[in-house]
């Protein structure tokens, strides 16, 4: 083991004070604008503490009149579905493509390869007629589709695991009677419990972050966070109390994931790095 110096220890500790303090500085100001009045927070500086830590004016305005309440059970409804589905449908692919000497297994893990190097805006307009003419538009069908597809990340990230698992509890399952999908069912799917785990958070992140796809397909009555979060920046001028109250609103969730899955956050995305 490598002894470390008193100067180096030093350093490094005031290297991730730094970064600490690079991080936290701009949640600090959004935490004080959502506390404050309009009149507030015009006349004072954006470091300044609010005078009321117990105003919920600007949380309850952006849940009433702004629909973030709906909005967020909207997202959470499109999440559970199309990560239920994508989960399922990856670990079944994976299981296909791995397990399985076929002819055309190649070309179609080529083909997956492929998708990762076609940018997703250049293919919005085919995308967006298919889903029009299904009439799809403007319902969260639309985008649990898009969203539940099969991705080669998570093939990969299977891939990984699946190496892993002896194939000679396949052979074994299949000599006491078992079919493919009672082995995929019963034994390889709760051993790729990790792999789901690394895909729903990579996958449940970024969804929940996506302004793209849901502005694209969802209107007026159907809008997921990010989308209803947009309606209060607006040309003439923005209430950034509102909108900082809106955002903190939207952390919880994603702040609550992370303190009941931080293990698995910290050992999924280990997981997928390696892969």
């Amino acid at each position: 083991m490598i002894k470390e110096g008193k100067f180096y220890k030093i350093l490094r500790y005031l290297f991730l004070f730094g970064a600490c303090i690079f991080v936290i500085i701009p949640i600090v100001p959004l935490i004080y604008m959502a506390f404050k009045t309009g009149a507030e927070y015009s006349s004072t500086n954006v470091l300044t503490p609010p005078k009321n830590w117990f105003n919920s004016y600007n949380f309850l305005y952006a849940i009433r009149v702004g629909g973030l309440g709906k909005a967020l059970i909207n997202t959470a409804v499109i999440l559970s579905i199309s990560l239920t589905l994508q989960i399922l449908f990856t670990t079944m692919v994976s299981y296909v493509l791995h397990r399985f000497d076929f002819r055309g297994r190649k070309l179609i893990m080529t083909l997956f390869t492929l998708t990762m190097f076609i940018p997703v805006v250049t293919t919005q307009t085919v995308v967006f007629q298919i889903i029009y003419r299904m009439g799809l538009v403007n319902k969260m069908a639309s985008v649990i589709i898009l969203y539940s597809g099969v991705g080669i990340i998570g093939i990969y990230i299977m891939f990984n695991l699946l190496d892993s698992i002896s194939k000679e509890l396949d052979q074994s399952a299949l000599i006491d009677g078992a079919s493919y999908f009672t082995i995929y069912r019963r034994i390889i799917l709760p051993l790729l419990k990790p792999a789901c785990t690394t895909l729903l958070i990579l996958n449940g992140i970024g969804y929940y972050n996506d302004f793209y796809i849901p502005n694209l397909y969802l209107r007026k009555d159907v809008q997921t966070f990010t989308v209803a979060l947009y309606k209060f920046f607006g040309n003439m001028s923005t209430p950034f109390e509102i909108v900082s109250a809106a955002i903190l609103l939207g952390i919880i969730p994603i702040g609550l994931v992370y303190i009941f899955l931080q293990k698995y956050i910290y050992y999924g995305l280990a997981g997928a790095i390696k892969s």
